[in-house]
């Protein structure tokens, strides 16, 4: 029986470094949506929910063409708070362990499904990869073990932004990113997946040049979300 019954995709922001004038989530590579990407991955996690804000319409549009039974969760203040409180609008109502995830990532199926079966209940777990951009959040790795996420200096490995955790993580808000708010839990485990992240042209461009990794196949993708 999956352990990971409930996650959280934050899809909120207006992705203004990528520049694009829409939701990230929302961009496509082969004709698939990076939102439809990551459904396809949680396709066995009963409770789905993506947190919107902007363009909303279009992302709720997406989400019902893709997977109708995945709740959208408006995060209103989305041009004033951070990430952080997108995670913590998207598991409200939660409890437990939930998988939180920014919508903007690609994933390499397998090492996803991997991370996902290490994920235990009571047992806090970090993704992490390698390293590919000089803006990312980078970490210091004792062992299995991340001790300090931190802006900066380049790591071996960079965050994934992607987490498995108490909802309870999620109490007690600052308007701070999340990987600060994530220091005062730590030393938390980590597993390392292959990932990239969009935030940028270049990034964007590095996808699209690694897009075998991702499976990204129209035909495919209809298939594994199909009931």
């Amino acid at each position: 029986m999956p352990t990971v019954k409930n996650a959280v995709i934050a899809a909120a922001g207006l992705g203004s470094r990528l520049g694009h004038g829409k939701p990230k989530c929302l961009v496509e590579i082969d004709g698939v949506s990076i939102l439809s990407h990551l459904l396809s991955l949680l396709n066995d996690v009963e409770d789905v929910r993506v947190v919107i804000g902007f363009e909303e319409r279009a992302v709720i549009s997406e989400i019902k063409r893709i997977r109708p039974d995945v709740i959208a969760v408006r995060n209103p203040d989305f041009r004033s708070t951070t990430t952080l409180h997108s995670y913590a609008a998207g598991a409200r109502y939660l409890k437990g362990d939930c998988l939180f995830m920014d919508g903007d990532i690609l994933f390499e199926p397998d090492s996803f499904k991997r991370f996902v079966a290490t994920c235990k209940p009571d047992r806090p777990r970090l993704a992490i990869t390698k390293t590919k951009t000089k803006d990312a959040v980078f970490l210091d790795l004792e062992g299995d073990m991340v001790t300090r996420l931190r802006r900066g200096e380049p790591s071996e490995y960079e965050w994934a932004n992607v987490a498995w955790l108490p909802v309870g993580f999620f109490e007690h808000l600052e308007n701070t990113p999340v990987f600060e708010h994530l220091a005062q839990f730590m030393p938390i485990e980590a597993g390392i997946l292959t990932s990239y992240e969009i935030d940028t042209e270049t990034d964007l461009l590095q996808a699209q040049q690694n897009r075998h990794l991702f499976c990204l196949d129209t035909a495919a993708t209809a298939g594994a979300l199909a009931p």
